[in-house]
């Protein structure tokens, strides 16, 4: 990753900061001094834990808010789970009060975070049965904290397994599918209406024979970190790549290196609110556990 990359997230933060009017002080919530040069789990025990495979790690813009989600070995069913950082450290999770029961994960909270976007197999209409493939839905958070009705993105879904939504400050939402017997990342522009048809974007970036799987845009909209298997230079089963658009154009995905990827299976990407630390999910014997590393020890 170039210098420059990283000092665009470091001045994105500070200037997200400054116009939020946050006060925070001292560290963010997420911080871990030992993520400042090798990737270390979050908080095992508590979030990350030897009986449960877990994946995604997506906070609020305070930091103090967590979900995530815990999963069946075989991925038959995802319940997405919450966590508060209360008394210097996180609760226990409990599941959010709309989840449980499908394939239910990859939470990603809007601009403003309001609204989290996630993916489910529940059923599109009411009373119907399981969906065939996994799609894209959103819910509410009020200002008060109370979760809302979900909402089937009919528009944005296919029915090919549409998958590990994320979202720009302008609004934008990027997504992999595998709509149209393909694996593409896919972008639905802002409008004021909702959004613009997705669009994939070009097939290049991902790199020869390479398959994507969950990936995330990053708020400022020109960097993606992408989960990628079966790329020549891949160390593992899965690994994680970057691109940034440069020019207007995305370069084709570099690995992120032996900091972060390793002969098992990393996959999805999550950038903290701050910009500083990489979230991601390794599976080690079979289970999902959760790590972070700071961006700035990735080949700076």
């Amino acid at each position: 990753m170039s210098a420059n990359l990283t000092t665009k997230n470091v001045l994105f933060a500070a200037t997200t900061l400054l116009v939020s009017g946050s006060t925070l002080a001292g560290p963010a919530p997420y911080h871990n001094a030992e993520a400042s040069e090798k990737a270390v789990q979050f908080a095992p025990g508590i979030i990350s834990t030897a009986e449960h495979f877990e994946i995604n790690t997506v906070f609020n813009e305070a930091g103090d808010h967590l979900l995530f989600a815990r999963c069946k070995d075989d991925f038959s069913s995802c319940t997405m789970m919450e966590s508060f950082y209360k008394q210097g450290q996180w609760q226990t999770p409990v599941a959010l009060p709309f989840s449980g029961g499908y394939l239910e994960a990859d939470p990603y909270f809007n601009e403003d975070y309001s609204q989290v976007y996630f993916v489910s197999k529940r059923p599109t209409v009411a009373g119907g049965e399981i969906s065939g493939s996994v799609n894209l839905w959103r819910v509410a958070l009020s200002a008060d904290g109370e979760w809302q009705e979900p909402k089937y993105l009919a528009s944005l879904s296919s029915d090919g397994d549409d998958l590990y939504p994320s979202i720009t400050d302008n609004g934008d939402l990027y997504f992999p599918s595998f709509r149209n017997n393909g694996r593409q990342m896919y972008v639905a522009k802002r409008v004021p209406s909702g959004f613009e048809e997705p669009k994939p974007l070009p097939a290049h970036i991902y790199g020869e024979d390479a398959k994507i799987g969950d990936s995330v845009v990053l708020r400022d909209g020109n960097t993606i970190i992408f989960s990628i298997s079966n790329r020549k230079d891949s160390l593992g089963r899965g690994d994680l790549y970057v691109s940034q658009k440069v020019d207007g154009k995305w370069t084709v995905a570099k690995s992120l290196g032996d900091k972060v990827n390793t002969p098992d299976h990393e996959f999805t990407p999550i950038v903290s609110p701050n910009g500083e630390y990489l979230f991601f999910t390794r599976i080690e014997n079979g289970r999902g556990n959760l790590y972070q590393i700071k961006l700035s020890a990735l080949g700076l």
